[in-house]
């Protein structure tokens, strides 16, 4: 299970992907979706089903079902990504992931945190080979992306698309002329038998 804690003053090294059998990627420990941004759409619709799912306070958030919940990453082949040039962002930051307050979180849980290798991050800062993603306005985009749905999100223009370990999934039921709403739709084709037969 993945457990993010804020990056304070700290000093963080990577060693290898070799040390652990892709925990990141499995399923059966929790990996189920991952909330995208607006610039992700297009990196990742051909890949993987974007759906939405509701806050806590009722907006709509998209995200990405990164596996079925009951087995591992459909592009995962012998521990390695088969589409790893084309992985979403989530998978191409972790360990580290943005957060609504503009900080920069790790999951300490990830076996590939070690005491040597590549230094990711030094004095709480991001190494510049390793900062393939802008960490620092990751609030404003969140919500820039809140309010690119905020006006059509209503249950008229809403229905379940899949409800995978009990957790439901929405999409639009028609484009609004919209390029996002539209990449969605286009991405629901990725709902196919490995998502199906999780929830037989």
């Amino acid at each position: 299970m993945k457990t993010f804690e804020r990056i304070e003053n700290e000093t963080l090294y990577f060693s290898s992907c070799e040390t652990c059998e892709a925990h990141c990627c499995d399923g059966e420990r929790g990996i189920l979706y991952a909330q995208i941004l607006l610039e992700d759409f297009e990196k990742v619709y051909e890949n993987f089903p974007i759906v939405f799912m509701y806050g806590e306070l009722g907006y709509l958030k998209p995200v990405i079902l990164l596996t079925n919940g009951k087995e591992f990453c459909r592009y995962l082949e012998n521990n390695l990504c088969t589409i790893y040039e084309k992985r979403p962002s989530t998978c191409r930051n972790y360990p580290l992931s943005a957060h609504l307050d503009n900080s920069i979180y790790v999951d300490k849980n990830c076996p590939a945190i070690a005491n040597e290798g590549t230094e990711i991050v030094k004095n709480g800062k991001i190494n510049k080979e390793f900062n393939n993603y802008s960490f620092s306005d990751y609030q404003i985009r969140y919500i820039n992306t809140h309010f690119c749905f905020h006006e059509i999100n209503n249950s008229d223009n809403l229905t379940k698309a899949i409800t995978l370990n009990g957790i439901d999934f929405y999409k639009f039921v028609k484009d609004f002329n919209d390029k996002y709403v539209n990449m969605h739709l286009e991405s629901l084709k990725n709902i196919d038998k490995y998502y199906l037969k999780a929830i037989k």
